[in-house]
């Protein structure tokens, strides 16, 4: 299985239309959306709650183990090491 199907599994959407990352998005809430960003440049990952507010700023969330083992799975299908 490759980390797109897990992290569709998971409820993610899968988005690379910007130049050098990776974005998996999951709605949460109504104004609330999970990502977890790739930085292909930096080799970096994020992972935030992002709202819809101009009002109320990203902040970090707790991944779950299975959220873990996509992003380890992307690393390998990236060849990260």
């Amino acid at each position: 299985m490759s980390a797109k199907e897990m992290f569709e599994e998971l409820g993610f959407t899968f988005d690379d239309s910007l130049e050098n990352e990776i974005n998996y998005f999951n709605k949460r809430f109504i104004s609330d959306t999970n990502v977890i960003n790739f930085d292909l440049k930096f080799r970096r990952i994020s992972a935030f709650i992002e709202s819809d507010s101009p009002f109320t700023p990203n902040i970090p969330y707790t991944l779950s183990l299975k959220e873990i083992q996509a992003i380890n799975k992307q690393i390998e299908e990236l060849g990260w090491k």
